[in-house]
């Protein structure tokens, strides 16, 4: 009779290795791609990232409130109710982008798109010297206003000048 102790033990090793998944080329493309996407979709992030920093730096602002074109006027007109001088303002901030940054407008900034019955144009470089996009202005309440340049455009076609005043 035999027992169980005599018999010879079986070499079991090949098992492991026949168990073991192995990559098919189906999921080996599946993993490449998957990479690909993701490193795609992170690098469009570091563009985007970059766009918004070249879209800001377009848009000069001109931050003194003793000087530039602010220099002769805007100790005159400050007690007088105006935010950001004689020029027409949009009182109601219609004429300003409140909305999240892109499509070439920027939060606080004169707004390049239409309205109720109207069309905003952006006036860049038409501030001062042919360079800045706005201007701060030191009201009387304490506040700084950015007052920026654009154009605000009937249906018919006639536009007049316009500012956004915001408080920055």
């Amino acid at each position: 009779m035999m027992r169980f102790e005599d018999l010879p033990e079986a070499d079991t090793s090949w098992l492991r290795e026949r168990m073991r998944d192995r990559p098919t080329r189906r999921g080996f493309l599946t993993r490449v791609l998957g990479a690909g996407t993701v490193v795609g979709l992170g690098s469009l992030a570091w563009v985007n990232r970059g766009a918004e920093r070249a879209e800001a730096a377009y848009f000069q602002d001109w931050t003194s409130t003793t000087t530039g074109p602010c220099a002769t006027y805007a100790s005159d007109h400050t007690e007088q109710g105006i935010q950001c001088g004689p020029s027409p303002m949009c009182l109601d901030q219609s004429c300003c982008w409140r909305y999240r940054s892109g499509a070439g407008n920027l939060v606080a900034w004169h707004k390049q798109g239409p309205g109720r019955g109207r069309y905003f144009l952006h006036r860049p470089d038409d501030c001062w010297q042919g360079i800045y996009d706005s201007w701060h202005w030191k009201f009387s309440d304490g506040n700084t206003w950015r007052c920026s340049d654009g154009w605000t455009c009937s249906s018919s076609g006639s536009c007049t000048p316009t500012i956004c005043p915001w408080i920055v």
